[in-house]
């Protein structure tokens, strides 16, 4: 053990003491046990096409989607949905979110020609820094599209587009809170929203008719409540000569329980490993196999919060818009791996790389590892990894299974927002997609990647 100076244990103390994450111990347990449930199925899929494999689950994300729906539904409130594109824009999700009847949130023109060919009729076009072909295209299609613009300049310039092409459109902008952090580089303060309603209101073809916030990773309904009640009197002190029609309240809405902190890598884990006191990475040696939790509020409780705030906060009549996108996404999606290599009963190497997943993510967080083959509700310490070349291609440091068997197909559950978005071509080409159906059955909705893919120019 090694020794450290009385003064400093207590300046490591008094630190502890003032650690205020909100996490508690425990396993994904339930999460598991759903995958369990449909263990069949998903070993379907890895033997008749093969792994790795992104295996999109529709019936999951419909249900995804009527819950979030029916949490936001209240008589005398009028609440539109639009999934936020950025999470996972793959064609499979998007068509069947289009089926659903979704709305759609694009940032980008890639997403919004992507809305618009599957058929959306109701669209917001957001994001900073538009080009002009992005905002010219939105105007081609005004009777669908909204544009949430982010600064003056930006109204100025649709303004002058639309004029060119003799149309009008409608318009929201959007607004950011002081302290927001990096999220303040979107849109204007709340307290220039009268003289932006002012500006807008000279302008002919650009019609203004609502405001746009957006709060990332929220676990609980507070910072919604917050920013509610901030929004009520600045929209009160400005109004558009047609008068407000909607507040986009965005995303940001986190699922429940399916992901977890590495206790190792807390505030105090840290404070540890820097004393010597535990390892510099990886589990200690005595690690129970739980994780630290982040405690979520359930969608209905959340959404009961946050229609009240609207409610009592913002002008009667005023639409609710939502832009979900994690919520409904994350849970339809998994990752089927094969174990390609076994190099001692605790060590294995699967056949996919974290390449898949855009960046090496579970080093720093933890999704449930399941070995479908060989199945357990119980944990086992081991080491899994990809089959990049690079130490940093980790899976997980324990499997929900009974042993670790070259060919056992393994899982990573609910891995459906921001993975295939941010997959990237790292040594190893992109993976297949497989999609299951309302029906329930299974078809390849998109190949691998190929030589001629990466490269087009090799002909």
């Amino acid at each position: 053990m090694k020794t450290i100076p009385p003064a400093i244990l207590a300046a490591v103390q008094e630190l502890l003491d003032q650690d205020d994450e909100p996490l508690y111990r425990g396993e994904l347990t339930e999460l598991v046990e759903q995958v369990m449930q449909q263990r069949s199925q998903y070993l379907e899929a890895a033997h008749r096409f093969g792994t790795p494999q992104y295996l999109f689950e529709e019936p999951r994300l419909r249900a995804q989607i009527d819950r979030f729906t029916a949490a936001f539904a209240r008589e005398g409130l009028v609440a539109r949905t639009h999934y936020a594109f950025k999470a996972n824009p793959t064609l499979s999700m998007v068509q069947a979110i289009q089926r659903a009847g979704l709305a759609a949130d694009a940032s980008s023109g890639l997403e919004l020609e992507l809305a618009l060919r599957c058929g959306f009729t109701r669209i917001v076009l957001s994001g900073p820094a538009k080009t002009d072909e992005e905002l010219e295209l939105a105007l081609a299609h005004a009777d669908r599209v909204t544009v949430h613009l982010d600064s003056f300049a930006e109204l100025s310039r649709l303004e002058a587009l639309a004029a060119r092409h003799q149309t009008s459109i409608r318009a929201g902008v959007r607004l950011n809170t002081q302290g927001h952090g990096l999220w303040t580089k979107f849109g204007i303060p709340f307290t220039a929203l009268p003289e932006f309603a002012a500006q807008a209101a000279q302008q002919r073809h650009v019609h203004l008719e609502g405001v746009q916030f957006h709060l990332s990773w929220n676990r609980q309904a507070g910072g919604y409540l917050r920013t509610l009640s901030e929004l009520g009197p600045a929209l009160a002190q400005s109004t558009p000569p047609g008068g407000w029609r909607f507040a986009d309240i965005g995303g940001g809405y986190y699922p429940e329980d399916d992901e977890a902190a590495y206790p190792w890598l807390t505030r105090r884990g840290r404070l540890l490993s820097l004393l010597g006191l535990a390892p510099a990475e990886g589990p200690p040696p005595d690690w129970d196999l739980s994780y630290l939790l982040h405690p979520v509020q359930p969608i209905e409780a959340m959404a009961r919060e946050i229609m009240d705030a609207f409610q009592r906060h913002l002008p009667a009549g005023l639409e609710m818009w939502l832009e979900p996108g994690r919520y409904l996404a994350n849970q339809a999606v998994h990752l089927l791996l094969r174990v390609a290599d076994v190099k001692t009963p605790e060590l294995a190497i699967t056949d996919g790389g974290t390449n898949l997943l855009g960046w090496e993510r579970l080093e720093g967080e933890h999704t449930p590892l399941i070995n479908l083959s060989h199945p357990s509700l119980y944990q086992k310490p081991c080491r899994v990894y990809g089959s990049l070349c690079t130490p940093h291609d980790l899976w997980g440091y324990a499997c929900y299974g009974e042993a670790l068997n070259p060919g056992d197909i393994l899982m990573l559950p609910a891995q459906g927002a921001y993975v295939q978005t941010l997959a990237q071509r790292f040594i190893k080409p992109l993976c297949q997609t497989v999609a299951l159906d309302l029906q329930g059955e299974l078809r390849q909705v998109a190949p691998a990647e190929t030589l001629k893919d990466r490269y087009p120019q090799l002909g």
